[in-house]
């Protein structure tokens, strides 16, 4: 019994810590200041060569980041082409 319990306890325990964000870099292209949506391509990871637009982070601004590499980490563990994600993480301007 106490076997089938510390199993249980493990499985619940791992399943709460799955990782759901990634980390990429991309090139923005084009930022929507009324929106708040960053037009960018990925130039590394698994993102590599997607167009994907990112919802910039409250108080973020994303202009000073135009035609420029930046890195991400967005709130999914996958990519798909033309897909939205918000973004968790960047790195200053």
């Amino acid at each position: 019994m106490r076997k089938v319990l510390a199993i249980l306890c493990i499985l619940m325990i791992t399943a709460s810590f799955g990782i759901d964000e990634l980390f990429i870099t991309v090139k923005v292209m084009d930022y929507d200041q009324r929106t708040g949506t960053i037009k960018a391509v990925g130039v590394s990871g698994p993102c590599k060569g997607y167009k994907m637009n990112l919802l910039s982070k409250p108080g973020m601004d994303a202009s000073k980041l135009l035609n420029r590499d930046v890195s991400v980490m967005i709130d999914s563990s996958k990519c798909q082409d033309g897909g939205t994600y918000r973004i968790k993480w960047s790195e200053k301007p």
